[in-house]
């Protein structure tokens, strides 16, 4: 049959129906909270908007309300699930030290394995469930050192903000998307070349000890400064 017979067969025309089609996952808070994290881990969090996450999601920005109130609702929502993660300690006085140590790890490992994270945190204390049981579980190990109540919370307080600004100096020295040692390797290098190459007799100090300045690998310094915090701690609570 040619077209000069006549329309064509209606068989040889077929529009795709809607039950062809894959069917959309039901959204709901987890869905939308593996969004974001998807976006944050790509491209940062500056990426992570309602829009782009709906987007990824297939659907329309204002079908995220229902599940976060807002951008901020949704990072509290990525950072509860962050911190859920990190798994806490049973406080004992007989290893509270080296409990704070391990959390105080777990929680910087958690914070840099998703970048972007930790700066939230420098805007406003967030107080999500998750978080609430991570100071609650920090502040029962520095009271299980003996410490006074008082100093336990200021403490806390300290050891939060530490962890933070460590992981968040994390993200800003990494490039993003994965971990370069070679690139961080050439920064310290440029660092150390830079100290041992000042005038000895404006900056003594700074080119005899350029080796010092640069030594140590990160989690050798983060012990250190976990340490140096402790030590400070305990004395203060031995002069009282």
């Amino acid at each position: 049959m040619s077209l000069a017979d006549g329309r064509p067969p209606m068989h040889s025309v077929r529009h795709r129906s809607t039950r062809d089609r894959p069917a959309k996952a039901p959204l709901s808070e987890d869905a939308v909270v593996d969004a974001a994290l998807a976006i944050l881990q790509s491209d940062g969090l500056e990426a992570v908007t309602m829009r782009r996450v709906a987007a990824a999601l297939d659907t329309g920005a204002a079908s995220l309300y229902v599940y976060v109130p807002g951008r901020e609702g949704l990072l509290q929502a990525m950072l509860d699930r962050v911190t859920a993660t990190i798994k806490l300690e049973a406080p004992d006085p007989s290893h509270w030290r080296a409990q704070l140590h391990s959390l105080a790890q777990r929680m910087h490992q958690a914070l840099v394995a998703h970048p972007g994270i930790a700066a939230m945190t420098l805007v406003d204390s967030p107080t999500t469930k998750s978080v609430l049981r991570l100071t609650e579980n920090l502040l029962g190990i520095l009271l299980a050192g003996g410490l006074d109540p008082q100093d336990a919370a200021w403490a806390c307080d300290i050891f939060v903000m530490l962890v933070t600004a460590v992981a968040r100096e994390d993200d800003v020295r990494r490039p993003r998307g994965h971990r370069d040692d070679g690139a961080r390797q050439d920064q310290v290098d440029e660092i150390y070349k830079t100290f041992a190459g000042l005038p000895p007799d404006r900056f003594p100090l700074l080119a005899s000890h350029a080796t010092q300045m640069v030594a140590g690998e990160g989690g050798e310094r983060f012990r250190f400064v976990i340490d140096v915090v402790i030590d400070g701690v305990v004395a203060r609570a031995a002069r009282q």
